[in-house]
């Protein structure tokens, strides 16, 4: 199955967690930030790469 991810961030602009949607837009599941980790630009980026290898590895297709 194709998911598609999308970011949720709090009110501050910190992320909170990955959302994976299907393409119709149902929600499949959600991969969510560790709040001990500090909110920088490169521990966001390996938060998304560690997500979406999560998806392929339950034989989800991540849509970028």
């Amino acid at each position: 199955m194709r998911v598609i991810p999308t970011d949720v961030f709090d009110n501050d602009g910190n992320i909170e967690k990955i959302e994976f949607y299907d393409e119709l837009g149902g929600f499949q599941f959600q991969a969510m930030w560790d709040p001990s980790d500090e909110q920088t630009a490169d521990n966001r980026r390996e938060f998304r790469e560690w997500a979406e290898t999560m998806a392929g590895r339950m034989d989800y297709e991540v849509v970028k």
